[in-house]
């Protein structure tokens, strides 16, 4: 008797098991956004800042004019503030409407400050300094203006590979624009995939096909994982262009997702099945022959 109920209970746990792991948990996915409230405030006002999604590190907050199409040259940097990002979660910031030395289009700019200013993330929220008055900027060369706007996971394949975590791969959309002037040259997108917080694995970098000014495209990407595809992972990017212009080119991402194959379980729990079958039949047969 202690062993029919032995064999249920590990039944019911394997049935359960194989359940639970049947649908994939939706992916997470960060991209940096910058946010200010109020939209327009005079010199001297305090605005809020929110940043979301941001790379840990020291980031720089500051008001440009122009867009800040040349970057520095267009900001007030000697009223910009710096915080410390210690998490993707949203993080506000107060900081006081400084004049830039440029007219607007006026913009509050977060940078990274990273010993490499190539590799600083780069983003903008619109402001209008209402009594500015600030020379324009001299009309320079078009920009680029690359930006991530959506970044999904596709759902794995319901195939015998991904059933039973015999092949590990995730399949990643990247959808960027090009809001600027000037097309953005052939690109390369570098990953690293691995376990969330340390993903360390390299994954050999995909091109990107030249983007013209006011277009957007989609990337689809096939990221390899080395051994069977189970839990958590996570996916971190940087796509970069071969003629980068300005500081505003390289596009940094995450994305996260869970993927739990129940092909092992359900065959267990079939297993299972035909032992308690078994051993029911032999009962009965063992009572009738007491009998």
């Amino acid at each position: 008797m202690t062993g029919r109920r032995t064999s249920a209970c590990a039944l019911a746990l394997v049935l359960a098991a194989g359940a639970g792991g049947l649908p994939s948990a939706p992916a997470t996915a960060t991209a940096p956004q910058v946010a200010v409230a109020p939209t327009d405030a005079p010199v001297g006002a305090p605005v809020t800042v929110t940043l979301t999604g941001w790379p840990t590190g020291t980031v720089q907050l500051e008001i440009c004019g122009n867009q800040a199409r040349r970057g520095a040259l267009d900001c007030a940097a000697g009223a910009a503030r710096q915080l410390y990002v210690a998490d993707p979660q949203p993080l506000a910031a107060r900081l006081t409407v400084a004049a830039p030395p440029v007219a607007c289009p006026c913009v509050v700019r977060a940078r990274t400050l990273a010993p490499d200013a190539a590799a600083s993330v780069v983003g903008t929220a619109a402001i209008d300094v209402t009594d500015l008055t600030a020379p324009v900027a001299p009309a320079g060369p078009d920009r680029t203006g690359l930006r991530l706007t959506g970044l999904s996971v596709a759902p794995a394949e319901r195939d015998w590979a991904t059933v039973f975590a015999l092949r590990g791969e995730i399949v990643i959309d990247v959808d960027l624009r090009n809001d600027g002037t000037a097309e953005v040259g052939a690109a390369q997108l570098s990953l690293l995939t691995g376990r969330p917080g340390r993903p360390t694995s390299v994954v050999e970098a995909t091109d990107v096909a030249p983007l013209p000014a006011g277009r957007g495209t989609t990337v689809r990407i096939v990221v390899p994982v080395d051994g069977p595809l189970y839990g958590r992972y996570a996916v971190q990017g940087r796509l970069t262009t071969a003629d980068p212009v300005g500081d505003a080119d390289a596009v940094v991402f995450e994305v996260q997702t869970e993927r739990y194959p129940w092909g092992w379980a359900a065959l267990a729990g079939l297993l299972v099945v035909g032992l308690l079958v078994r051993q029911t039949v032999g009962w009965r047969r063992d009572h009738r022959s007491a009998s």
